[in-house]
């Protein structure tokens, strides 16, 4: 499909009325002369689960970069809790309640599954430096408290008989499920999945399935998700954002989805 023959459908998105979690406002990023996202508009409401979907090169993981402060918008803004969290730094928003997982997965690997969680609890660490490094006694009650977190979660998520080993000695779908464990030990409101069935057979993803709606419910969340296995984000999803070109080209259900033809034209191409 040509950019030129698209135009953003952004303003005639309808939601639901009940006040988003996370807003997104006519969001645009460019990099030089490239726009790879233009006038992106997102309302994600609490205990949802949105896929944004699209052609590689969509744009799909810029506006995940944008939500969570890795990029600022050249335009737009968003919104978490009412609160305008434009530009502000990454660390901030992951500590405000939006974590997020990566396509490419990053974890400590030479570190063992319960050292990465650990990690990912320091960000709620209190203690400062000068006691951090003479191990004092309120370090020492936080690490304490750190641990037995970690240690609780991970048996939440049937990790705990792996939690000394090697994370990067784990099979691929553990891994992929232990970088959600270390997002969710940052206590979310918002979890950001990208691509989590990347790489994944059919019973993987389908294991998959079932661990996004565990953890959904256990841990109160929202859930945004970029994902390209489309069975698993038409069995999972109530609401499809649809991005081509850095463009908005639809939004709906899964049904509505499937069966629009810019959609399926983006995907499949069409003769000119």
């Amino acid at each position: 499909m040509n950019p030129s023959n698209l135009h953003s459908i952004s303003d005639q998105i309808t939601m639901p009325e009940q006040e988003a979690l996370l807003t997104a406002a006519k969001i645009t990023m460019r990099f030089g002369g490239l726009t790879a996202v233009r006038d992106f508009n997102l309302a994600l409401h609490k205990g949802e689960i949105v896929a944004l979907i699209g052609p590689n090169g969509a744009g799909k993981t810029t506006v995940f970069n944008m939500i969570t402060g890795v990029y600022k918008p050249s335009e737009g803004k968003i919104y978490f809790m009412n609160q305008d969290i434009t530009g502000v730094r990454p660390d901030l928003i992951t500590k405000s309640g939006i974590a997020r997982t990566f396509q490419n997965i990053r974890l400590f690997k030479g570190l063992s599954v319960l050292d990465n969680v650990l990690i990912a609890n320091h960000l709620h660490l209190e203690s400062g430096f000068i006691q951090a490094t003479m191990k004092l006694p309120g370090y020492r009650k936080e690490e304490k408290a750190f641990r037995e977190k970690s240690l609780a979660l991970l048996e939440r998520v049937d990790l705990i008989g792996s939690c000394n080993d090697k994370a990067g000695a784990l099979p691929y779908g553990m891994q992929r499920k232990l970088e959600i464990a270390r997002a969710l030990a940052t206590n979310p409101k918002i979890l950001l999945l990208d691509e989590p069935a990347a790489g994944m057979n059919p019973r993987e993803a389908n294991d998959l399935t079932s661990f996004i709606y565990q953890i959904k419910a256990e841990f109160d969340l929202t859930i945004l998700m970029i994902e390209h296995h489309m069975d698993l984000v038409m069995d999972i999803s109530e609401r499809i954002y649809v991005l081509d070109y850095g463009i908005t080209i639809a939004c709906g259900t899964p049904s509505q989805i499937q069966n629009n033809q810019k959609v399926i034209e983006a995907y499949l191409g069409v003769d000119n």
